[in-house]
Order: structure tokens, then C-alpha cells, then sequence
């Protein structure tokens, strides 16, 4: 998702640096207006507090493993409604007397069938239950789901989700949807749970003639139904999908595309789905949407998911990472959000493609593996375009929002709601997934060197090398933050337990205090709790660049006699203030 900052202007330091390459950093009043003006955006918007995903599994959501999802959805403009029937293929792994699913208790069910027939069901909220004591271990079995009705309006999308009903410039129907934080079953029924991707999916989306329905994977066909002026508009996705992935942008659209070719000698369809009436703004950025793809396919591996597309979808709001058609509202590199010499919008969440979508969180407690790896790529784009010391611009400007209130990964199952605004104790970690987490990829890139780091980067996305080969969806995965700790650890030939306790499983940064005695320059880590901490500090002393190593108890010392030193310069560390004894 976008950075929950970004629509006040969080995201970056640079002011004119596309012309100047000049820095210039908000002040800290303005990070923290910023801060209060986004957070208090999204907690008010209606629906946000009431509608989540995820969290722990019900016994009768964990008995049962989804493999596909065949979803007919009819979509009205002229009323604003939305009929639909969706078939799930899954395979039952436990005894359940019932079936749960999930679908918003705005729209009504017409009827359930079990493998072909009517079964009984009852509601609970947002949840089905779908009566399934003869079911047996092993089996497999279908569920059919009949549903209708006026589907939530996004009140401020994609931070609080549902269906967006816009008009483009000839008043022809613009709609698309979004809800990462809800769930997908804002609008169609599925188990809501980041863990239990089906293999594949099949849309069929039936809309009124001329529309240009975009969607995930690859287009079938569209055919006319029977219903004079109307097509269904068939796309079929051939690997694992998240379900807030999944997703539909509706509107008069010309396409913008290319037979884009990958360093790794791979050829797909590019398209961008634009209205007419920008679709020569969008021509003027399709190359270096290009870019974006070329430089993330160096960092993180080949694109995932070139066996469809990769797709852009225009919408009537800012952004987000459907996979294989991202949404994208972003005005065309004319760019009120960000603070960046390229479109950062787009660049994002073409990033989530790896880091969402190819890589997806288990649980929601490992938010940050979406979003503090994806934000850590804006910030190496940002150094493969524009140099170095825009990159470290950049992360001193992020390293300002850190709100150190929460763990960026606890310990647990959690849903969205929780991972953003947290419960009365307030101990979530909310937008630390971002920007902690992209400062947790740095320093990690500092203590393990270039070389290795942009080595566990590319494991991390793909963990075999011959995964990258894979155009089948197989290299797909759901992760968590303990299966990073041990790629990293595997790769670098060194234990990393303490990095991601202090920097990942609770919120205090550890202090750095250090001292001047008869010459010698003495280092020592502070921080809670008895965990070691042997990380090395690089230190200025003169015009020399020295590594500091220190010990499990996070001592070092360098002898820098009457030499003006300067600590960390470069910024690769992250901490909290220092404080230099006297």
C-alpha cells in the first residue's frame, strides 16, 4: 500500500532535486504535522476501524486449503451495485463441521451450494458458515456463493477501501477497487487470510459495452452475453494471488504497450490501461515506468510475473500493488506527494510485485516485509539514478517519522487494523513498517557489506536460484520474518539473531554513547534487555574511512589522537541519539 504519509506530503526530502540535485529536508514540525494530519485521515475515514483482515484463524478457516477461485461478477454503474457468483476449489486438511468464509455484510446471499448442491449456511457478521460435517480429510470439495447488492464506497482510497464509481472526461463510467486493509471480501466472497493464496484465479466481469475492464493476469477473451450491450471480459490468473491483490479498474481505456525485453532475455506484454484524456501525459512516462521495471529487476531477480503481464491500470485515486496491474493515479510524474526526481508512486508499487506479491506476508505482523523492504527500493532507485547522497537525503528525511512506539514485526497473529492503529496500549508498530523497515535494510546492508547484502536481497525474493528461471507461479511464497532472518544468515555465514531481536521484535533503537580517552575513541552500544549487539561503526578521522568492529557487548575503541573524528557520516546506522560522555 502507499505510505501511510504520503498524501501529506511525507515522503521526501528532496525539494528541487531534479533540477539542482540540492537536499532539502522538512522540518521536524512539519514531519510530525504530517504525521498527525495522515494518521488522523485514515483512523476517521468511515469503515476503518470496523473492517480488517486477517488475524488468527478460526478452526474452520485453518481446515481447509483454497486452490482456486472462479469469480462472475457483474458490475452496474448506473445503480452502483454489483451481482456476483464464486465458485472456491479448495482441499480440506482438517475435521470441520463447517466451511468459514468472509463476505461484507453489505451485500446480500442468495444462495450456497457444496460441491454442486444447496447447502445450509448461516451468517455472522461479515462470515459464512457453511455447514460441511460430511466432508472428510483429504477430500476435495467446492463452494459456490450467489451474492449481490451496493458494495462500500471507498471513502478515501486505498487507505480505506471498496468500490470507486468515478466519471472519466466524457462522462463514461471510470471505477476500480481496493482493499488491502479490509480485506478482498469487501466485494466478493473468499477465506480473508494473507496465508492461504489459491493457485490460480478466473475472472469473468461483465460490464456495459464500449468499458475496457483491466484486470489481474492475462485476458482470455471478451465475448457479448446475452443481455444486449453488455461483454464479459474474461482474465485468468495462472499463479498464486493474494487476495487484496486481486482487482478491477473499469473505464473507457486506451491501451499504451510494449513487448518489454528483461536483462535476463525475457519478453512480456507492458501495457498501461489510460483514459483518453491522459493518454499522452501517460506516453511521456511510459519509458521510465520501463526504467523502474529494468533497476528493480537488477536489485530483486526477474519480474515475477511475466508469464501474464505486467500491467498499469489509471484510476481515480493515488496507488496500489494489485499484482500484475497496479493501480495508478499519480497525475503522470507531476507529482504533489512525493519529493523525488521520479514517479515514486509508480516505482512503489511496481515494487510490491516482488515485495507483496511474489513475497507475501504469512500474517500481518510481518507487514513490514511488503512495505520496509518496498520502501528500501525507492531508496536504492533513488541511488542508481541520483547518486549516493540523495539516497542518504532520503533516509535521514525517513529516519524523522520514526515513531518507535511498537515492534515492526511482534510476535503473533494480527490484522491490519491492529498492525496500523494498534489497540489501547497503543503498541503497534503503524507506519514503522515503512520507514523503520527501510532502515532496517540499510543497516543491515552496512553490517553484512554491499556485496553480501544485494546478495540476501535477491534470496530473500527468490531464495533458489532456479526459481528465477520459473514463469509458473512456483517461486511464489508466503513469508515471515524469521524465514528472512535465516535466508540472510545462510547467505552472509554469520549470526543474525541479535540484528533482528533489537531491530524487529521491539521498538527501543539502541544508543550509541562514545568517549575520548588519552587518544582513544571508545564506542558503546546501549540497549534493553540482554541480547548482544556486535555491531560495527564506521567513523571519520580526518579524511580516512575506518570500520570500528565491537564486541558482543557492543565496545569498541580507535585510536584517533588530536584527529577531528566524525561518527557514522554517511548514516548506515540506525539509533537512537548519541550522547557523548564527558
Amino acid at each position: 500500500m502507499l505510505h501511510l504519509l504520503a498524501p501529506a506530503l511525507l515522503a521526501l526530502p528532496v525539494a528541487t532535486l531534479a533540477a539542482s540535485h540540492a537536499v532539502t529536508a522538512l522540518d521536524g514540525a512539519a514531519v510530525a504535522h504530517a504525521a498527525a494530519v495522515a494518521h488522523a485521515a485514515v483512523a476517521s475515514t468511515p469503515g476503518a476501524e470496523e473492517r480488517s483482515s486477517g488475524g488468527e484463524l478460526l478452526p474452520e478457516e485453518a481446515a481447509y486449503d483454497v486452490r482456486h477461485y472462479d469469480l462472475a461478477l457483474t458490475v452496474r454503474p448506473e445503480t452502483k451495485t454489483i451481482e456476483g457468483l464464486l465458485g472456491m476449489r479448495a482441499h480440506l486438511v482438517a475435521a470441520t463441521p463447517a466451511i468459514v468464509m468472509d463476505l461484507d455484510e453489505l451485500l446480500a446471499i442468495s444462495a450456497v451450494k457444496l460441491d454442486g448442491e444447496p447447502v445450509e449456511f448461516r451468517r455472522d457478521a461479515n462470515r459464512i458458515y457453511v455447514q460441511a460435517a460430511e466432508l472428510e480429510v483429504g477430500q476435495s470439495f467446492t463452494v459456490e456463493v450467489a451474492y449481490s447488492g451496493a458494495p462500500l464506497v471507498a471513502a478515501n482510497p486505498p487507505w480505506s477501501g471498496g468500490f470507486t464509481w468515478a466519471t472519466s472526461a466524457d462522462g463514461s463510467p471510470w471505477i476500480a477497487t481496493s482493499c488491502q486493509g479490509e480485506g478482498a471480501d469487501l466485494w466478493w466472497p473468499c477465506k480473508d487470510h494473507p496465508s492461504d493464496e489459491p493457485d490460480g484465479l478466473d475472472l469473468h466481469i461483465t460490464v456495459p459495452d464500449p468499458l475496457v475492464v483491466a484486470a489481474n493476469g492475462r485476458l482470455v477473451e471478451v465475448v457479448p452475453t446475452d443481455e444486449e450491450g453488455w461483454s464479459t471480459h474474461h482474465w485468468r490468473v495462472t499463479t498464486p494471488i493474494n487476495n487484496y491483490g486481486v482487482a478491477l479498474a473499469i473505464g473507457p481505456y486506451e491501451t499504451i504497450t510494449t513487448d518489454y525485453e528483461n536483462p535476463y532475455g525475457d519478453t512480456f506484454p507492458f501495457t498501461f490501461w489510460v483514459l483518453p484524456e491522459a493518454k499522452e501525459q501517460a506516453e511521456k512516462v511510459f519509458a521510465e515506468f520501463q526504467e523502474h521495471m529494468r533497476i528493480l529487476e537488477e536489485l530483486c531477480g526477474p519480474y515475477p510475473f511475466r508469464g501474464d503481464k505486467y500491467g498499469i491500470a489509471h484510476v481515480p485515486f493515488l496507488g496500489m500493488e494489485h499484482q500484475s496491474i497496479i493501480a495508478y493515479g499519480n497525475r503522470f510524474g507531476n507529482d504533489p506527494w512525493y519529493r523525488l526526481p521520479y514517479d515514486a508512486l509508480h516505482q512503489h508499487e511496481l515494487a510490491h510485485e516482488w515485495w507483496g506479491n511474489l513475497v507475501t506476508a504469512r500474517d500481518w505482523n510481518d507487514f513490514w516485509i511488503h512495505e520496509g523492504i518496498g520502501t528500501y527500493m525507492q531508496a536504492l532507485h533513488l541511488e542508481r539514478t541520483s547518486g549516493v547522497e540523495n539516497m542518504r537525503a532520503k533516509m535521514r528525511f525517513d529516519r524523522r517519522t520514526l515513531a518507535n512506539r511498537g515492534a515492526v514485526a511482534p510476535r503473533g497473529a494480527r490484522t491490519t487494523k491492529w498492525m496500523y492503529f494498534g489497540d489501547r496500549s497503543s503498541t503497534s508498530p503503524g507506519g514503522d513498517i515503512y520507514n523503520k523497515g527501510s532502515w532496517v535494510c540499510h543497516t543491515l546492508r552496512w553490517l553484512l557489506t554491499d556485496d553480501v547484502f544485494f546478495t540476501v536481497l535477491r534470496r530473500w525474493a527468490y531464495p533458489d536460484p532456479e526459481l528465477e528461471k520459473t514463469t509458473d507461479g512456483s517461486a511464489c511464497r508466503s513469508a515471515t520474518t524469521d524465514e528472512l532472518l535465516g535466508i540472510a544468515e545462510k547467505v552472509s555465514e554469520r549470526e543474525l539473531d541479535w540484528f533482528f531481536q533489537v531491530y524487529l521484535r521491539q521498538p527501543a533503537l539502541p544508543r550509541l554513547d562514545h568517549e575520548v580517552v588519552d587518544g582513544m575513541l571508545r564506542l558503546n552500544w546501549r540497549l534493553e534487555g540482554d541480547v548482544p549487539f556486535p555491531m560495527p561503526v564506521e567513523v571519520l578521522v580526518g579524511d580516512e574511512l575506518v570500520r570500528v568492529e565491537t564486541d558482543d557487548d557492543g565496545a569498541g575503541e580507535l585510536e584517533v589522537g588530536d584527529s577531528k573524528f566524525e561518527i557514522d557520516p554517511n548514516g548506515w546506522l540506525l539509533k537512537a541519539t548519541e550522547r557523548r560522555k564527558r
